[in-house]
């Protein structure tokens, strides 16, 4: 959907190739197959984002008729809205649109020559509303405070590129290491060729850039909204330069077959050989197209950490999901959408961030109120789990297992003590643990306030007369 989304709005501004230029780096970008792969929640997020960009976009354009431009704002100003309710880091992105159309509107209002009367009003209007926007800013200093306070903070799993503003540069830098340092160049090409979409895409993508470099949780997938501007620059810069190059590279090509002792068709033949070596090689050393066929090909890079495939679980795990009467996880998003289960969270550092967003939910068993799921911290509270349900499964990436954030040993101990290991597919980097007490007649007594967490026990509860 984003695709030819970015197809379509990038012919209408710039060209053809400009728009197949930036589609092609866009969905081959390792980025957005993160997102399609790991975190597709996300995507809903980018698209509405986009969406609202382009509405603001045009709300800003002289040549739509004056009702149409106010349609068009109300319509982005839901949009982001709705953008902001999916992952709050489209704040930033927030930003800057809205900085692109303050300095849209200073153009228009104070740098062109006054032609009507309603430029006048205009340059009287326009300070007002500032003015009227800074007051309602003072008057909401909380939630300014709050927001403030969210920017900077970390949650345990993210704490150590807390204060690492070169996390962004680095990774771009490492997969595009032609293309990013270039990306200033292409901005000015982009600018040239279509002035008004070069500004946009530059203006939100730089400013989002250095506020998630500077904000205290960091992670590729939290920029992913912005990503789509990235390849709009380099697209349009790319269309500007590539015809060019190609020209040139023809005339080289000719130059170098006559250099040769050789024959003229054996010449021309090594000629043409050498100039699409030298390009295969500009293109392969940028290694965005590697990163991006290991992640669909689920093959892990050295020193990285594989890719969860919970896909491949489902068979192996489908008795336990339908019959278990608690199911546990430490990645509740993957176990829900890949799996269709997940009863309790234990994620130490999941729970940190439920806190953060509400202190008054400082207590095991605190309910996400994005995903309406419980969620544990401690050794004790999975080890109360185990004990009062007959049966249960433990799944979570590989990558988990053990770690002090979101597994830990403790709760390791737990799990060895009283489940065994399910055999799962190698390739899908879970780990998977189930256990089945017999029959008991006595339970402790707390456990009757933890069987409202079971999915079946909710379940027979409905389906009770």
């Amino acid at each position: 959907m984003i695709a030819p989304l970015l197809l379509f709005w990038v012919r209408r501004e710039a060209s053809l190739l400009a728009a197949w230029i930036t589609t092609a780096l866009f969905i081959s970008s390792p980025f957005t197959i993160e997102i399609a792969q790991f975190s597709r929640f996300y995507s809903l997020q980018i698209l509405l984002f986009a969406l609202g960009a382009i509405c603001a976009f045009y709300s800003m354009s002289n040549a739509v008729a004056s009702w149409w431009r106010v349609a068009l704002g109300v319509l982005a100003a839901t949009l982001l809205g709705l953008s902001v309710s999916q992952q709050d880091t489209s704040i930033l992105g927030i930003a800057g649109v809205m900085i692109w159309i303050a300095g849209a509107l200073a153009i228009q209002v104070y740098f062109r020559p006054v032609t009507h009367q309603a430029t006048r009003i205009w340059r009287i209007v326009v300070p007002l509303f500032a003015v009227v926007l800074l007051a309602l800013a003072i008057a909401q200093v909380d939630d300014l405070r709050f927001l403030l306070h969210r920017y900077r903070y970390a949650p345990p799993f993210a704490a150590a590129s807390a204060s690492d503003s070169w996390f962004y540069h680095v990774r771009f830098l490492l997969y595009y290491p032609t293309l990013w340092p270039l990306v200033g160049i292409a901005t000015v090409l982009a600018v040239r060729r279509s002035a008004r979409l070069g500004w946009f895409a530059i203006t939100v993508f730089s400013i989002s850039f250095l506020l998630a470099s500077f904000a205290a949780q960091k992670a590729t997938r939290y920029l992913s909204f912005a990503q789509p501007f990235l390849a709009m620059i380099w697209g349009i810069g790319l269309a500007v330069v590539v015809p060019l190059f190609w020209r040139h590279l023809s005339a080289v090509r000719g130059e170098l077959a006559q250099t040769l002792a050789l024959p003229q068709r054996l010449g021309s033949l090594v000629a043409k050989s050498l100039v699409f070596l030298a390009v295969a090689t500009l293109f392969l050393t940028n290694p965005f197209w590697l990163r991006s066929a290991a992640m669909i090909g689920n093959v892990a890079l050295p020193l990285e950490t594989p890719t969860t495939n919970w896909r491949v679980a489902h068979e192996a795990l489908r008795p336990w999901i339908s019959g278990a009467e608690i199911v546990i996880t430490t990645e509740e998003l993957g176990a829900l959408y890949f799996l269709g289960r997940a009863d309790v969270n234990f994620n130490p550092s999941k729970f940190s961030e439920i806190v953060e967003l509400a202190p008054e939910k400082a207590y095991e068993f605190a309910t996400d109120s994005r995903t309406a799921i419980p969620t544990i911290s401690r050794a004790e509270s999975l080890q109360k789990l185990v004990e009062c349900f007959d049966s249960g499964l433990v799944v979570g990436p590989h990558a988990n297992w053990g770690d002090p954030i979101r597994f830990d040993r403790d709760a390791q101990a737990v799990i060895v003590k009283y489940a065994k290991p399910i055999v799962v597919p190698e390739r899908s980097h879970l780990f998977a643990w189930g256990w089945k007490h017999a029959s008991r007649k006595w339970k402790p007594t707390y456990c009757s306030d933890l069987a409202r967490f079971s999915a079946l026990w909710r379940r027979n509860l409905d389906s009770q007369p």
